[in-house]
């Protein structure tokens, strides 16, 4: 059927067969909505064409569809300027809008720019500049912004020492003093003041720290960009004006403690390539580390003779971090998302020695990171609900004596779903970190030290849902603390440390295959990180079960 906006034509054909002339008439609709050579076909087939006549039919019926669009087109469109010249100035306005929405959407030479996103141009001049000449020009300037940090950082230790030893010095003299100078109203008084001036000073130097860290953010962000815009003008090479050392008031002795700091703390440490698969092989790189994993965070600022000393790993780690070879590690913590106690305390403490000139600072991504727990836990509870619901039309029982025996326990468990449980893992993203791009928080627990465990346990699944992310997002060097711990305790026994590191060492070498089946990186590294505390011995007992798990490349020996 034709449309409101079209109409219909007479079209005449006329074509001779057995010396009889024929004529065939018929209404075509205008503009065709199909194709002419389906319409012709339709006509052939309704009208007995003979089959002589077919391309001379389905050429002629496409000039004449072809003539009449034309006239069509044209009619409609001088009854639309026609009634555009009757409009109003608001419905011409009006309808300017519309054709400017229609082309800017539909074509895309008229399409408007897309907005450029300032922290990607801002990645993108870093990682040009970081592997230009500028480099050690740029890696001097974090390491002059890390001393400054470092510099406020002490003298807030010295004065919140210095006002905690005056504070406990007047609280012995007034304990000394109770029942005959002082009541215990007074004394639980100065504690509350006490604790208000510690609380006031804390407060005041985080403020401090963090003014500093916006200014030399946005210091470091306008240097690197001029550099780069000035790096593009010169012919000859990079500015002298950019490319300056940052000037540094040292002292004119050097001291041997100074050259001392340059050399890295040795640490014992082993490396091996592997091979994993049957038939379609992929070679990854293992290796077995002693240190405490703040050591692959802390970033140790060190002079020679009062100049920056670069470390090689802070060097490796910058040129890498808009790159696709990232570095990750794992580092368990608890079930609370806050930085206030234990090994999450002193990794903020770690973050905070320096800016974080790309990514936001440790507190930001923990409130970011809390939104995504609480989107989790709904999504949690909502599965609960109905996997009970299901289960319970299963079972036939009636709802509302299940409702009256659990309603005890409901508020309970609500709240103990509001935490993250043993196996969930957060990420956090860094460029201030001495050897790692991203810290993945691994939630563990206390039982993970004293009991034994599965291939099933709920860490051990984590540490697959960790490889798993790694692989899909470029971090091709992750450290996994073997003994799923941090530190030794006494119950950790060698027959312990045995079986749990046995376990660590296969179930990463099944995930690892199962990884290396979906194709994509050829070489990974995976790093096993035991205690520091551990003894030489076990470290070589440990250091021996790796060749016995994983095959290695064995050499290829020529002889003469």
């Amino acid at each position: 059927m034709p449309s409101s906006a079209s109409t219909e034509k007479e079209f005449i054909f006329t074509f001779t067969s057995k010396n009889l002339k024929s004529t065939l008439c018929t209404p075509v609709p205008i503009p065709l909505e199909e194709s002419t050579k389906s319409f012709a076909g339709r006509l052939i087939s309704a009208h007995n064409i003979p089959c002589y006549v077919h391309e001379e039919l389905t050429r002629t019926l496409g000039d004449f569809i072809r003539i009449e669009t034309r006239k069509h087109e044209d009619s409609q469109a001088e009854a639309g300027l026609e009634a555009l010249r009757n409009c109003t100035q608001s419905q011409v306005d009006d309808l300017v809008k519309r054709w400017t929405k229609k082309y800017t959407q539909n074509v895309k030479k008229y399409a408007p720019p897309e907005p450029k996103n300032e922290e990607i141009t801002f990645y993108g001049i870093y990682h040009d500049l970081i592997h230009s000449p500028a480099m050690d020009t740029v890696l001097n300037l974090e390491h002059t912004y890390a001393d400054n940090m470092q510099d406020v950082s002490r003298a807030m230790d010295q004065e919140i020492a210095h006002v905690e030893k005056k504070q406990q010095a007047e609280m012995d003299r007034v304990v000394q003093g109770v029942g005959i100078q002082y009541t215990s109203d007074y004394v639980n008084n100065l504690a509350q003041k006490h604790f208000e001036k510690q609380q006031e000073v804390e407060k005041k130097w985080e403020n401090e720290l963090k003014d500093l860290q916006e200014t030399q953010k946005g210091e470091f962000r306008g240097w690197v960009i001029n550099v780069h815009e000035d790096i593009n003008k010169q012919t000859n090479g990079i500015s002298n004006a950019f490319m300056k050392q940052p000037e540094r008031h040292v002292s004119t002795d050097a001291t041997s403690d100074s050259i001392a700091e340059h050399f890295p703390e040795q640490r014992l440490e082993e490396s091996f390539t592997i091979h994993l698969g049957a038939q379609m092989k992929s070679m990854h790189n293992l290796r077995i580390l002693c240190a405490d994993v703040l050591d692959l965070c802390k970033h140790k600022p060190s002079k020679i003779g009062g100049l920056p000393a670069l470390q090689p790993q802070r060097l490796q780690t910058a040129m890498s971090l808009f790159s696709n070879n990232l570095c990750g590690v794992v580092m368990l913590v608890d079930n609370r998302l806050n930085y206030y106690t234990g090994l999450k305390r002193d990794f903020f403490q770690v973050c905070q020695q320096s800016t974080d000139f790309h990514f936001p600072d440790l507190e930001a991504q923990f409130a970011r990171i809390e939104k995504d727990v609480l989107k989790a836990t709904e999504l949690r509870l909502q599965q609960k609900a109905d996997d009970a619901m299901s289960c319970d039309q299963e079972a036939g029982s009636d709802r509302a004596s299940m409702k009256s025996g659990s309603s005890g326990n409901s508020t309970e468990s609500d709240k103990s779903s509001t935490k993250l449980q043993t196996g969930d893992f957060y990420i956090t993203r860094h460029s201030n970190l001495a050897e790692v791009h991203t810290v993945f928080h691994l939630v563990s627990d206390e039982n993970i030290r004293t009991g034994d465990i599965s291939s099933r346990h709920p860490i051990i699944l984590g540490l697959r849902n960790v490889l798993k992310v790694c692989f899909k997002h470029d971090i091709t060097t992750l450290t996994v603390p073997l003994l799923l711990t941090h530190e030794m305790t006494e119950e950790m026994t060698i027959p312990w440390c045995i079986k749990r590191a046995e376990l660590v060492f296969k179930c990463m070498k099944g995930f690892m295959i199962e990884m290396a089946t979906w194709g994509g990186k050829e070489s990974t590294t995976l790093q096993f990180l035991v205690p520091k505390t551990i003894s030489d011995d076990m470290f070589l007992t440990l250091r021996n079960m790796l060749p016995q798990i994983f095959r290695l490349n064995n050499p290829l020996v020529i002889k003469s």
